[in-house]
């Protein structure tokens, strides 16, 4: 598309500067993290490394995964677009929708004639305005959330039990239950699923059994592997 091809070069220039911003971001988050661990000794080096690790593989599967859809995003919007849509929010699917939906308001479709520079400013501001609401979420509930974990502290000193477990739990099992629907009505994904749960319950036991700790930072990494393995021979099977 010609619109695109014009201003992606402009778009790069943007999106060069975001990207820069989000990097000095998380430096400076890191940096304040391990600031108050060092102030407070919540973990110790050897958990901070592991942390680390960890998180470091474990990235790499949603990666892949973001990438493969980022390739369709390319071709619609342009690979400076897709960069500093994804480099910030890293949901390229919901970025190929908001820019389908921004295009179909004013009429037009991607790779039509009609889809000219004015279009694709349009698409690019319905992009980011479409996650607004996840800034607004975030500068209303984390206040309100701060003081809770302060007031549930100061309970907690005083011997009076802590809401605050019940709440993370309640939380993290509708995210979990939320993300596991698709998997358990495919065959497929259960059985990669199911597998991925296996080795890694086992990777744990056996770290904890044998103190080999790089097992248990490897942990994602191996889990994956044989989780994609399993549903790729059920995939043939079927």
């Amino acid at each position: 598309m010609d619109a695109v091809k014009n201003l992606n070069g402009t778009v790069w220039v943007f999106a060069s500067l975001l990207i820069a911003m989000v990097i000095i971001q998380a430096l400076l988050f890191l940096r304040l993290a391990l600031n108050f661990n060092k102030k407070n000794n919540l973990a110790t080096k050897a958990e901070i490394v592991s942390a680390a690790r960890t998180g470091a593989v474990s990235v790499f599967g949603p990666a892949v995964s973001v990438v493969v859809v980022a390739l369709s995003l390319i071709a619609m919007v342009g690979s400076g677009a897709t960069f500093m849509r994804c480099g910030v929010i890293g949901a390229p699917g919901w970025e190929l929708l908001m820019a389908n939906t921004s295009a179909e308001a004013a009429g037009v479709s991607f790779g039509s004639p009609e889809f000219t520079e004015s279009i694709f400013v349009l698409c690019l501001f319905g992009m980011t305005f479409a996650s607004a609401p996840y800034f607004l979420n975030t500068m209303i509930t984390l206040k309100p959330m701060d003081l809770a974990v302060k007031k549930a502290a100061s309970n907690e000193s005083k011997g009076k039990p802590s809401f605050l477990p019940v709440l993370g739990n309640a939380a993290m099992m509708g995210i979990m239950g939320y993300s596991l629907y698709d998997y358990l009505i495919d065959p497929n994904k259960l059985t990669g699923l199911l597998v991925s749960g296996v080795v890694s319950f086992i990777l744990m036991k056996v770290a904890a059994k044998t103190g080999k700790r790089w097992l248990g930072d490897f942990n994602m990494a191996f889990a994956m592997v044989f989780g994609l393995a399993a549903a790729q021979i059920m995939s043939t099977i079927l």
